[in-house]
């Protein structure tokens, strides 16, 4: 997508619509607001800060709000209605600008979600800071947001997520669970972890191993050592590999199951992938269009599976011209353009 300048600031939206209009005007508005933050002076952790600062301000600010409008913008259209029929969630949503532009664009209602209570508060602050109206902040996982929805009567009619979904430990249970509440009709989620680009495949693939080596493996040895103190270190070693990718009750079973000699179901789609043992956080799915196909139409959905787009706003313009012709070959090659693309829409479509 190339930033192109109008009376009003850029086009996120390269589209010739009322509704893309309202889009557009919102997010010039948010972007102002964003270049207005005084995130040093604003009350959240440290943390927040550093990570609010380094993916949606500055030269991020662009992409960031860009790859939301759009996310918007294609929800919406897929559901036949208009903005304030609807309610929209931004699911797992960190601190990103998800949320944020959705709550100035007169949705019936926006509701916040995220896994951790202090990422819910730190986006509420940052949402009162720049005078953002967002209905309900949620705190847990798709469990907790379908109780949400059921002790409120709510229907989420979209429920969208910025590089989420690789992230969700059981795929399987998550679209399961939400098919089965009856609370939504579209689950809308981009991901970077998109196997199809060679490069994207291999940069996570290089993370994941890195991870691995410095975080999670001593994790999983430590945890199978509280299970078995004697444990030889011949068998923690095969142990440790066993248990990769596995969090919750899941680990202990395995070591169980392997100690009793029965055998050890595989992880579904563990490729390089590893996780925190304790959360399942930082699972990070990179996993095949036909896989997500598979998870999705099972749990009752349809699939949509779409490319994405590259920033056009990095420092240096020779990489903006490159991101700007990659971009234009994606539109030209249409749905297969995922291939090229940095991320991919996964869409779920209730039938």
């Amino acid at each position: 997508m190339k930033a192109s300048e109008t009376v009003t600031g850029y086009d996120f939206i390269d589209r010739q619509d009322p509704m893309a209009s309202l889009i557009n005007e919102k997010a010039n508005e948010l972007l102002l607001k964003l270049n207005g933050l005084d995130l040093q002076h604003c009350a959240i952790d440290d943390f927040g800060k550093q990570y609010f600062g380094d993916h949606h301000l500055g030269r991020r600010a662009y992409f960031s709000i860009a790859s939301s409008a759009r996310i918007i913008y294609d929800s919406v259209a897929l559901t036949g209605k208009t903005i304030p029929q609807l309610c929209f969630t931004d699911y797992g949503a960190g601190l990103g600008t998800l949320y944020l532009l959705a709550g100035m664009l007169g949705f019936k209602r926006v509701i916040y979600n995220d896994l951790f209570p202090n990422w819910s508060e730190n986006a509420r602050i940052i949402a009162e800071q720049l005078q953002i109206p967002v209905s309900d902040y949620v705190a847990g996982d798709i469990g907790a947001l379908i109780d949400h929805g059921k002790q409120n009567g709510l229907y989420f009619d979209i429920i969208a997520s910025r590089n989420v979904i690789e992230h969700i430990y059981d795929l399987r249970r998550f679209y399961a669970t939400l098919y089965q509440s009856g609370l939504t009709g579209l689950c809308y989620s981009t991901t970077t972890a998109n196997y199809h680009n060679p490069a994207m495949l291999l940069k996570h693939r290089i993370y994941h191993r890195k991870m691995e080596k410095i975080q999670f493996r001593k994790q999983r040895e430590e945890a199978i050592r509280k299970i078995l103190p004697d444990v030889k270190d011949n068998i923690l070693a095969e142990l440790v590999e066993l248990t990769r990718g596995r969090a919750f009750g899941d680990l202990p079973d395995a070591v169980r199951a392997f100690l009793e000699s029965r055998p050890v179901p595989p992880v579904e789609f563990l490729g390089s992938n590893t996780c925190d043992c304790q959360t399942g956080v930082w699972a990070e799915h990179i996993i095949r269009k036909r896989d997500y196909e598979d998870i999705i139409t099972k749990a009752g959905f349809n699939m949509s599976y779409t490319p994405g787009f590259w920033d056009t706003h990095y420092k240096y313009a020779l990489l903006n011209g490159l991101t700007r012709l990659f971009n234009a070959c994606i539109k030209m090659l249409g749905r297969s353009g995922y291939r090229l693309a940095p991320f991919v829409n996964v869409v779920a479509i209730r039938k």
